[in-house]
């Protein structure tokens, strides 16, 4: 069952990090997490990796990249990665504010496509002409 994306408030969620002493802040990450791969198709890994030195940089790395393929539609992972690892202080705020208009249907969410890359294998839009994942360009089907 598809987990709908929760409309939360920006600043009760900084408010609620700070008193719990970044506590709140690691269930934030966990129930947006969900909430994009459960809506976007995404593959953010588990957030056990958040508490793992290293780890946790890679786990940026596929938070940022499913912002930047699902939420936002603009593909600049890297750009997206090396903010949220350098400031990570404006995640919830970046992140939260537009999902917030997903749960006001702003903006319309997609189907979920059943289309697959010929190169990769994983699902990807039914409008893309180019693979999100690997780069592979190909023709539209029909």
């Amino acid at each position: 069952m598809t987990q709908p994306i929760q409309e939360r408030n920006v600043v009760l969620v900084y408010v609620l990090g700070i008193c719990t002493l970044g506590i709140y802040f690691l269930y934030w990450y966990i129930k947006t997490k969900r909430e994009i791969n459960e809506n976007f198709g995404s593959s953010i890994p588990t957030c056990w990796l958040l508490i793992i030195p290293i780890a946790n940089l890679y786990w940026m790395y596929k938070y940022a990249e499913a912002y930047s393929l699902h939420i936002i539609k603009d593909d600049n992972k890297a750009l997206w990665a090396l903010l949220f690892i350098l400031v990570g202080i404006i995640v919830p705020a970046v992140v939260q504010l537009e999902l917030n208009k997903y749960a006001r249907n702003e903006i319309p969410m997609r189907q979920k496509s059943n289309r697959r890359c010929p190169n990769c294998g994983r699902v990807i839009p039914e409008d893309a002409n180019v693979c999100p994942y690997c780069g592979k360009h190909f023709e539209t089907f029909l």
